[in-house]
C-alpha cells in the first residue's frame, strides 16, 4: 500500500518538476534573447551617424536620449536576471526530474503484473523514494495546489485519450472540465 502511494507521489512530483523546469527555462531564454537583441541594437546605434538617427526621429539627440534610457533599463534587467536566476532554477528542477525518473524506473522494475509491489521489495523501494525526495529542490508551496491540479488533469486526460484516440484533445479537455465542474458543484449543493 505504501509503495503504491510513493509511486503516485513520485509521478506527481515528476510532473511538477518538469513544469517548473520548462517554465524557468523559457523565462531564462526569453530574458537572454531580449538582452542579446538589446545589446546588438545598442552596439549598432553607438556607431550610427546623425543622419541615420534622423530616420528614427527629427532630432538625433532625442534618439540618443531614448537609447541611453533603454540601455539603463537593459542593465537593470540583466541585474534582475542574475538575481532571480531562472537558468539555475531550471537546472535544479531538471536535476529533480531526473532523480524522480530514476526512482520511477526502479518502482516500475519491481511492479508485478497485478500492478502491486512484493513485500520483499518494500525496503529498497522506500530507500529509493526517500533518496529522490530528500535530495531534490522543493516545490514552492504557493504553486503546489495548481501544479497538483495540472498533474491530475493530465492523468485523467491521458486516460480519456486512451479510450478515445481519434477525438481532438481540446474536446476531451472541455469534457473533462465540464464533468469535473458538475461533480464539484453537485457535491456542494
Amino acid at each position: 500500500m505504501e509503495s503504491s502511494r510513493q509511486f503516485r507521489v513520485l509521478n506527481q512530483t515528476l510532473s511538477m518538476h518538469t513544469v517548473l523546469r520548462d517554465r524557468f527555462a523559457r523565462r531564462a531564454l526569453f530574458v537572454e534573447l531580449l538582452l542579446l537583441a538589446c545589446s546588438v541594437v545598442f552596439c549598432a546605434s553607438a556607431f550610427a551617424s546623425d543622419q541615420v538617427l534622423t530616420l528614427l526621429s527629427r532630432s538625433p539627440e532625442n534618439v540618443r536620449y531614448l537609447l541611453r534610457a533603454f540601455s539603463v533599463l537593459t542593465f537593470m534587467l540583466s541585474v534582475l536576471s542574475l538575481k532571480v536566476d531562472w537558468r539555475g532554477k531550471a537546472a535544479s528542477h531538471r536535476e529533480a526530474s531526473e532523480k524522480m525518473s530514476r526512482a520511477i524506473t526502479v518502482f516500475r522494475k519491481h511492479r508485478g503484473e497485478d500492478q502491486t509491489w512484493a513485500p520483499e521489495c518494500s525496503q529498497e523501494l522506500d530507500a529509493t523514494y526517500w533518496e529522490a525526495m530528500r535530495n531534490s529542490v522543493a516545490i514552492p508551496e504557493r504553486l503546489f495546489v495548481k501544479l497538483k491540479a495540472r498533474h491530475l488533469r493530465k492523468v485523467e486526460l491521458s486516460k480519456m485519450l486512451d479510450l478515445n484516440p481519434g477525438c481532438p484533445v481540446v474536446v476531451l479537455q472541455a469534457r473533462l472540465f465540464w464533468s469535473s465542474l458538475k461533480r464539484a458543484l453537485g457535491r456542494n449543493l
